[in-house]
Protein backbone atom coordinates (compact mmCIF):
# COMPACT_ATOMS: atom_id res chain seq x y z
CA UNK A 1 0.00 0.00 0.00
CA UNK A 2 1.70 3.72 -0.97
CA UNK A 3 1.75 6.03 1.41
CA UNK A 4 -0.90 8.31 0.43
CA UNK A 5 -3.82 5.63 1.03
CA UNK A 6 -1.89 4.83 4.38
CA UNK A 7 -2.03 8.00 5.65
CA UNK A 8 -5.92 8.52 3.78
CA UNK A 9 -7.03 5.51 6.18
CA UNK A 10 -4.94 5.98 9.03
CA UNK A 11 -7.00 9.91 9.46
CA UNK A 12 -10.05 8.72 7.48
CA UNK A 13 -10.48 5.90 10.83
CA UNK A 14 -9.50 8.84 13.03
CA UNK A 15 -12.38 10.88 11.67
CA UNK A 16 -14.80 7.82 12.08
CA UNK A 17 -14.05 7.46 15.50
CA UNK A 18 -14.46 11.30 16.54
CA UNK A 19 -17.50 11.59 14.39
CA UNK A 20 -18.52 8.07 15.47
CA UNK A 21 -18.90 8.61 19.26
CA UNK A 22 -20.06 5.64 21.09
CA UNK A 23 -22.99 7.64 22.32
CA UNK A 24 -24.58 7.90 18.87
CA UNK A 25 -25.35 4.02 18.92
CA UNK A 26 -28.46 4.82 20.58
CA UNK A 27 -30.13 6.80 17.49
CA UNK A 28 -29.78 4.54 13.90
CA UNK A 29 -32.00 1.73 15.73
CA UNK A 30 -34.59 3.72 17.38
CA UNK A 31 -34.81 5.23 13.18
CA UNK A 32 -34.89 1.48 11.78
CA UNK A 33 -38.15 0.87 14.48
CA UNK A 34 -40.47 3.80 13.31
CA UNK A 35 -38.80 3.66 9.15
CA UNK A 36 -40.00 -0.44 9.43
CA UNK A 37 -40.18 -1.42 5.58
CA UNK A 38 -39.09 1.99 4.85
CA UNK A 39 -35.69 1.76 6.16
CA UNK A 40 -33.73 2.62 2.92
CA UNK A 41 -35.53 6.25 2.39
CA UNK A 42 -34.73 6.90 6.45
CA UNK A 43 -31.01 5.46 5.78
CA UNK A 44 -30.71 8.47 3.24
CA UNK A 45 -32.37 10.76 5.20
CA UNK A 46 -29.81 9.48 8.28
CA UNK A 47 -27.09 9.71 5.60
CA UNK A 48 -27.48 13.17 4.76
CA UNK A 49 -27.78 14.87 8.69
CA UNK A 50 -25.32 12.35 10.32
CA UNK A 51 -22.62 11.83 8.07
CA UNK A 52 -22.51 13.83 4.35
CA UNK A 53 -23.02 16.80 6.43
CA UNK A 54 -21.22 16.45 9.06
CA UNK A 55 -17.76 15.66 6.82
CA UNK A 56 -18.99 18.28 4.50
CA UNK A 57 -17.25 20.48 7.52
CA UNK A 58 -13.83 19.36 6.88
CA UNK A 59 -13.98 20.46 3.37
CA UNK A 60 -16.02 23.70 4.25
CA UNK A 61 -13.12 24.21 7.05
CA UNK A 62 -10.09 23.19 4.07
CA UNK A 63 -11.75 26.21 1.82
CA UNK A 64 -11.14 28.77 4.80
CA UNK A 65 -7.77 28.26 5.46
CA UNK A 66 -8.01 24.80 7.43
CA UNK A 67 -8.87 26.46 10.84
CA UNK A 68 -11.67 26.75 12.78
CA UNK A 69 -11.16 30.87 12.72
CA UNK A 70 -10.96 31.03 9.18
CA UNK A 71 -14.50 29.73 8.69
CA UNK A 72 -15.74 31.79 11.79
CA UNK A 73 -14.08 35.82 10.42
CA UNK A 74 -16.60 36.18 7.56
CA UNK A 75 -19.80 36.29 9.64
CA UNK A 76 -18.22 38.92 11.89
CA UNK A 77 -15.44 39.25 14.48
CA UNK A 78 -16.82 38.42 17.63
CA UNK A 79 -18.76 35.20 15.93
CA UNK A 80 -15.76 33.10 16.71
CA UNK A 81 -15.88 33.29 20.41
CA UNK A 82 -19.97 33.86 20.77
CA UNK A 83 -19.83 29.99 18.71
CA UNK A 84 -17.10 29.08 21.50
CA UNK A 85 -19.41 30.18 24.23
CA UNK A 86 -22.18 27.91 23.29
CA UNK A 87 -20.31 25.50 21.84
CA UNK A 88 -19.15 24.76 25.29
CA UNK A 89 -22.60 24.89 26.73
CA UNK A 90 -23.76 22.76 23.82
CA UNK A 91 -20.99 20.43 24.52
CA UNK A 92 -21.48 20.76 28.26
CA UNK A 93 -25.52 19.70 27.70
CA UNK A 94 -25.58 16.93 25.40
CA UNK A 95 -21.93 15.18 25.36
CA UNK A 96 -20.15 14.11 28.17
CA UNK A 97 -23.96 13.28 30.02
CA UNK A 98 -24.98 11.41 27.52
CA UNK A 99 -21.89 9.62 26.88
CA UNK A 100 -21.79 8.83 30.63
CA UNK A 101 -25.61 7.36 30.40
CA UNK A 102 -25.11 5.52 26.97
CA UNK A 103 -21.61 4.13 28.96
CA UNK A 104 -23.43 2.92 31.84
CA UNK A 105 -27.43 1.92 30.47
CA UNK A 106 -25.81 0.26 27.57
CA UNK A 107 -22.29 -0.52 28.79
CA UNK A 108 -22.47 -1.84 32.43
CA UNK A 109 -26.09 -3.34 32.38
CA UNK A 110 -25.14 -4.93 29.06
CA UNK A 111 -22.67 -6.84 30.59
CA UNK A 112 -24.42 -7.18 33.90
CA UNK A 113 -28.24 -7.20 33.34
CA UNK A 114 -29.46 -8.03 36.41
CA UNK A 115 -28.39 -4.20 37.47
CA UNK A 116 -31.17 -2.79 35.12
CA UNK A 117 -33.52 -0.82 36.47
CA UNK A 118 -32.61 0.20 39.61
CA UNK A 119 -31.88 3.95 40.03
CA UNK A 120 -29.56 3.55 43.39
CA UNK A 121 -26.97 1.68 41.14
CA UNK A 122 -27.32 3.88 38.12
CA UNK A 123 -26.42 6.73 40.31
CA UNK A 124 -23.60 5.57 41.89
CA UNK A 125 -22.18 3.79 38.48
CA UNK A 126 -22.69 7.31 36.94
CA UNK A 127 -20.35 8.83 40.64
CA UNK A 128 -18.15 5.89 39.31
CA UNK A 129 -17.98 7.07 35.70
CA UNK A 130 -17.31 10.54 36.41
CA UNK A 131 -14.30 9.39 39.50
CA UNK A 132 -12.27 7.84 36.35
CA UNK A 133 -12.97 10.49 34.29
CA UNK A 134 -11.47 12.96 36.25
CA UNK A 135 -8.83 10.94 37.52
CA UNK A 136 -7.40 10.17 33.84
CA UNK A 137 -8.23 13.47 32.94
CA UNK A 138 -5.81 14.92 35.67
CA UNK A 139 -3.04 12.20 35.10
CA UNK A 140 -2.60 11.70 31.57
CA UNK A 141 -2.14 7.62 31.24
CA UNK A 142 -0.82 5.66 28.59
CA UNK A 143 -4.29 3.37 29.65
CA UNK A 144 -6.21 6.20 27.53
CA UNK A 145 -3.57 6.02 24.62
CA UNK A 146 -4.37 2.15 24.51
CA UNK A 147 -7.78 1.85 24.92
CA UNK A 148 -8.11 4.51 22.16
CA UNK A 149 -5.19 2.71 20.25
CA UNK A 150 -7.71 -0.42 19.90
CA UNK A 151 -10.46 0.27 21.08
CA UNK A 152 -12.13 2.01 17.28
CA UNK A 153 -11.25 -1.54 15.73
CA UNK A 154 -12.49 -3.71 18.41
CA UNK A 155 -16.05 -1.72 18.15
CA UNK A 156 -16.11 -1.61 14.46
CA UNK A 157 -14.95 -5.43 14.57
CA UNK A 158 -18.15 -6.09 16.68
CA UNK A 159 -20.52 -3.58 15.08
CA UNK A 160 -20.05 -4.93 11.53
CA UNK A 161 -20.30 -8.45 13.21
CA UNK A 162 -23.67 -7.71 14.40
CA UNK A 163 -24.69 -5.72 11.10
CA UNK A 164 -23.80 -9.23 9.20
CA UNK A 165 -25.88 -11.27 11.13
CA UNK A 166 -28.99 -8.54 11.40
CA UNK A 167 -28.72 -8.91 7.52
CA UNK A 168 -28.45 -13.13 7.30
CA UNK A 169 -30.40 -13.76 10.28
CA UNK A 170 -32.72 -10.97 10.71
CA UNK A 171 -34.98 -10.49 13.81
CA UNK A 172 -38.01 -10.64 11.27
CA UNK A 173 -39.62 -8.52 8.20
CA UNK A 174 -39.79 -5.02 8.73
CA UNK A 175 -43.08 -3.77 10.10
CA UNK A 176 -45.34 -1.04 8.35
CA UNK A 177 -43.99 2.29 9.09
CA UNK A 178 -44.67 4.32 12.79
CA UNK A 179 -43.74 7.81 11.41
CA UNK A 180 -45.16 9.80 8.78
CA UNK A 181 -42.54 11.58 6.33
CA UNK A 182 -39.98 8.99 6.99
CA UNK A 183 -36.96 10.91 5.55
CA UNK A 184 -37.57 14.20 7.34
CA UNK A 185 -38.28 12.23 10.37
CA UNK A 186 -34.20 10.87 9.94
CA UNK A 187 -33.03 13.75 8.92
CA UNK A 188 -34.01 15.56 11.99
CA UNK A 189 -33.45 12.69 14.18
CA UNK A 190 -29.87 12.64 13.02
CA UNK A 191 -29.09 15.95 14.19
CA UNK A 192 -28.88 14.29 17.16
CA UNK A 193 -25.46 12.61 16.44
CA UNK A 194 -24.46 16.46 17.10
CA UNK A 195 -21.36 15.86 14.85
CA UNK A 196 -22.19 19.26 12.70
CA UNK A 197 -21.97 21.47 15.68
CA UNK A 198 -19.16 19.70 16.80
CA UNK A 199 -17.18 18.87 13.71
CA UNK A 200 -16.91 23.01 12.89
CA UNK A 201 -15.12 23.20 15.82
CA UNK A 202 -12.84 19.95 15.39
CA UNK A 203 -12.17 19.00 11.95
CA UNK A 204 -9.04 21.76 12.04
CA UNK A 205 -6.75 18.87 13.84
CA UNK A 206 -7.34 16.90 11.07
CA UNK A 207 -6.21 19.10 8.48
CA UNK A 208 -3.52 20.11 10.84
CA UNK A 209 -2.52 16.38 11.05
CA UNK A 210 -2.49 16.22 7.10
CA UNK A 211 -0.03 18.74 6.87
CA UNK A 212 1.90 17.35 9.60
CA UNK A 213 2.81 14.39 7.69
CA UNK A 214 4.12 16.47 4.64
CA UNK A 215 1.48 17.21 2.66
CA UNK A 216 1.12 21.30 2.88
CA UNK A 217 0.77 21.65 -1.12
CA UNK A 218 -3.11 22.64 -1.11
CA UNK A 219 -3.83 20.42 -4.11
CA UNK A 220 -2.17 17.67 -2.55
CA UNK A 221 -3.95 18.02 0.81
CA UNK A 222 -7.13 18.60 -0.47
CA UNK A 223 -6.37 15.15 -2.10
CA UNK A 224 -5.51 13.40 1.40
CA UNK A 225 -8.42 15.17 2.75
CA UNK A 226 -10.66 14.06 0.15
CA UNK A 227 -9.80 10.20 0.59
CA UNK A 228 -9.81 10.30 4.37
CA UNK A 229 -13.15 11.32 4.27
CA UNK A 230 -14.59 8.76 1.97
CA UNK A 231 -13.10 6.32 4.52
CA UNK A 232 -14.72 8.23 7.41
CA UNK A 233 -17.79 7.73 4.85
CA UNK A 234 -17.95 4.42 4.53
CA UNK A 235 -17.15 3.45 7.90
CA UNK A 236 -19.99 5.46 9.07
CA UNK A 237 -22.23 4.47 6.49
CA UNK A 238 -21.99 0.93 7.26
CA UNK A 239 -22.65 1.32 10.59
CA UNK A 240 -25.06 3.63 11.18
CA UNK A 241 -27.07 1.85 8.31
CA UNK A 242 -26.43 -1.68 9.41
CA UNK A 243 -27.75 -0.46 12.80
CA UNK A 244 -30.68 1.37 11.42
CA UNK A 245 -31.68 -2.37 9.59
CA UNK A 246 -31.71 -3.54 12.47
CA UNK A 247 -34.19 -1.65 14.08
CA UNK A 248 -36.04 -2.09 11.04
CA UNK A 249 -36.23 -6.14 11.02
CA UNK A 250 -37.34 -5.96 14.98
CA UNK A 251 -40.06 -2.78 14.14
CA UNK A 252 -42.88 -6.09 14.27
CA UNK A 253 -41.39 -6.88 17.79
CA UNK A 254 -40.91 -3.76 19.79
CA UNK A 255 -42.61 -0.50 20.55
CA UNK A 256 -41.14 2.87 19.33
CA UNK A 257 -41.34 4.13 22.77
CA UNK A 258 -38.79 1.57 23.54
CA UNK A 259 -36.00 3.45 25.79
CA UNK A 260 -33.38 3.92 23.43
CA UNK A 261 -30.62 1.76 25.52
CA UNK A 262 -32.78 -1.19 26.58
CA UNK A 263 -33.63 -1.16 22.64
CA UNK A 264 -29.90 -1.52 21.21
CA UNK A 265 -29.20 -4.32 23.96
CA UNK A 266 -32.62 -6.25 23.17
CA UNK A 267 -31.78 -6.00 19.28
CA UNK A 268 -27.84 -7.20 20.06
CA UNK A 269 -29.09 -9.37 21.91
CA UNK A 270 -31.69 -11.21 19.37
CA UNK A 271 -28.81 -11.83 16.64
CA UNK A 272 -26.03 -12.45 18.99
CA UNK A 273 -27.04 -13.63 22.54
CA UNK A 274 -25.86 -13.27 25.64
CA UNK A 275 -22.34 -12.93 23.69
CA UNK A 276 -22.45 -9.87 21.26
CA UNK A 277 -24.21 -7.91 24.58
CA UNK A 278 -21.29 -8.75 27.02
CA UNK A 279 -19.15 -7.83 23.98
CA UNK A 280 -20.83 -4.72 23.01
CA UNK A 281 -21.07 -3.75 25.96
CA UNK A 282 -17.50 -4.07 27.48
CA UNK A 283 -16.36 -1.90 24.29
CA UNK A 284 -19.15 0.60 24.15
CA UNK A 285 -18.34 1.75 28.13
CA UNK A 286 -14.51 1.91 27.07
CA UNK A 287 -15.46 3.93 24.24
CA UNK A 288 -18.03 6.41 25.92
CA UNK A 289 -15.03 6.94 28.78
CA UNK A 290 -12.60 7.92 26.53
CA UNK A 291 -14.56 10.26 24.31
CA UNK A 292 -16.00 11.74 27.58
CA UNK A 293 -12.23 12.45 28.92
CA UNK A 294 -11.27 13.61 25.10
CA UNK A 295 -14.49 16.02 25.09
CA UNK A 296 -13.82 17.17 29.09
CA UNK A 297 -10.04 17.99 28.12
CA UNK A 298 -11.42 19.76 24.87
CA UNK A 299 -14.01 22.53 26.24
CA UNK A 300 -12.02 22.71 29.77
CA UNK A 301 -9.01 23.94 27.08
CA UNK A 302 -11.41 25.85 24.62
CA UNK A 303 -12.82 27.68 28.25
CA UNK A 304 -9.03 28.52 29.48
CA UNK A 305 -8.70 30.06 25.83
CA UNK A 306 -12.00 31.90 26.01
CA UNK A 307 -11.43 33.77 29.09
CA UNK A 308 -7.51 34.74 27.95
CA UNK A 309 -6.04 32.49 30.42
CA UNK A 310 -7.94 33.11 33.69
CA UNK A 311 -9.86 30.41 33.70
CA UNK A 312 -7.57 27.37 35.83
CA UNK A 313 -7.81 23.67 33.71
CA UNK A 314 -8.45 21.74 37.10
CA UNK A 315 -10.93 24.28 38.66
CA UNK A 316 -13.43 23.87 35.14
CA UNK A 317 -12.34 20.05 34.78
CA UNK A 318 -14.07 19.55 38.18
CA UNK A 319 -16.79 21.90 37.45
CA UNK A 320 -17.67 20.68 34.27
CA UNK A 321 -17.20 17.05 35.49
CA UNK A 322 -20.02 17.24 38.26
CA UNK A 323 -22.23 19.41 35.94
CA UNK A 324 -22.38 16.80 33.76
CA UNK A 325 -23.19 13.83 36.22
CA UNK A 326 -26.40 15.56 37.71
CA UNK A 327 -27.55 15.84 34.10
CA UNK A 328 -26.21 12.36 33.48
CA UNK A 329 -28.52 11.62 36.58
CA UNK A 330 -31.71 12.26 34.37
CA UNK A 331 -31.04 9.21 32.08
CA UNK A 332 -30.50 8.83 28.71
CA UNK A 333 -34.11 9.26 27.29
CA UNK A 334 -34.85 12.10 29.29
CA UNK A 335 -31.69 13.73 27.83
CA UNK A 336 -32.37 12.82 24.65
CA UNK A 337 -36.05 14.32 25.09
CA UNK A 338 -35.05 17.98 26.63
CA UNK A 339 -31.89 18.42 24.60
CA UNK A 340 -33.15 17.73 21.07
CA UNK A 341 -34.43 21.71 21.22
CA UNK A 342 -31.18 22.44 21.84
CA UNK A 343 -29.94 20.57 18.75
CA UNK A 344 -32.44 22.14 16.25
CA UNK A 345 -31.15 25.39 17.02
CA UNK A 346 -27.74 25.09 16.28
CA UNK A 347 -28.34 23.05 13.47
CA UNK A 348 -29.68 25.18 10.95
CA UNK A 349 -26.41 27.70 12.03
CA UNK A 350 -24.05 25.13 11.67
CA UNK A 351 -25.48 23.61 8.17
CA UNK A 352 -25.72 27.19 6.87
CA UNK A 353 -21.90 27.88 8.17
CA UNK A 354 -20.52 24.62 6.44
CA UNK A 355 -22.01 25.43 3.55
CA UNK A 356 -21.23 28.51 3.18
CA UNK A 357 -17.31 27.45 3.53
CA UNK A 358 -17.57 24.27 0.71
CA UNK A 359 -19.28 27.13 -1.74
CA UNK A 360 -17.23 29.37 -0.74
CA UNK A 361 -16.05 30.30 -4.09
CA UNK A 362 -19.84 31.19 -5.23
CA UNK A 363 -20.07 33.31 -2.13
CA UNK A 364 -20.31 37.10 -3.26
CA UNK A 365 -19.25 38.75 0.01
CA UNK A 366 -19.31 38.61 3.93
CA UNK A 367 -22.76 40.26 3.41
CA UNK A 368 -24.18 36.97 1.92
CA UNK A 369 -22.34 35.44 5.34
CA UNK A 370 -24.30 37.45 7.78
CA UNK A 371 -27.31 38.02 5.92
CA UNK A 372 -27.62 33.82 5.87
CA UNK A 373 -26.23 33.25 9.46
CA UNK A 374 -28.77 35.94 10.54
CA UNK A 375 -31.65 33.83 8.79
CA UNK A 376 -30.75 30.70 10.02
CA UNK A 377 -30.43 31.63 13.26
CA UNK A 378 -34.10 33.07 13.31
CA UNK A 379 -34.61 29.65 11.79
CA UNK A 380 -32.99 28.08 15.03
CA UNK A 381 -35.22 29.92 17.80
CA UNK A 382 -38.61 29.28 15.44
CA UNK A 383 -37.43 25.29 15.41
CA UNK A 384 -36.32 25.66 19.54
CA UNK A 385 -39.59 26.67 20.27
CA UNK A 386 -41.33 24.36 18.30
CA UNK A 387 -39.88 21.20 19.45
CA UNK A 388 -40.03 22.63 23.03
CA UNK A 389 -44.02 22.79 22.72
CA UNK A 390 -44.53 19.98 21.28
CA UNK A 391 -42.75 18.14 23.30
CA UNK A 392 -44.07 19.41 26.23
CA UNK A 393 -41.23 21.51 27.73
CA UNK A 394 -42.67 24.12 28.02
Amino acid sequence: MGRKWRDSLIIGFAMFAVFFGAGNLVFPPVIGIAAGEKWGIAILGLTLSGIILPIATILATDNMGGTFEGLCAPVAPWFLKAYSVFFIIFILTVGPPRQAGVGVETGIFGIFPSLQGNHVVRILLLAAYFGIVLYLANNPSRIVDIVGKYLTPFLLVMLLMIVVLAVVHPIGAPAKPKETGIFTYAFLQGYQTGDVAVGIALVSTFIASVKAKGYTERKERRSIVLLSALVAVLCLLVVYGGLLYLGATGSGKFADETDQTALLLALVHAVSGRFGTVALGIGIFLACLTTTIGVLSLIVNLTVDVSGGKGPYKGCLYVYAALCFLLACVGVSNIIRYTFAIFVFIYPMAIVLTLLGVFRRWVPNHGAWKGAMFAATLVGIYEAVVTMNTSGIT
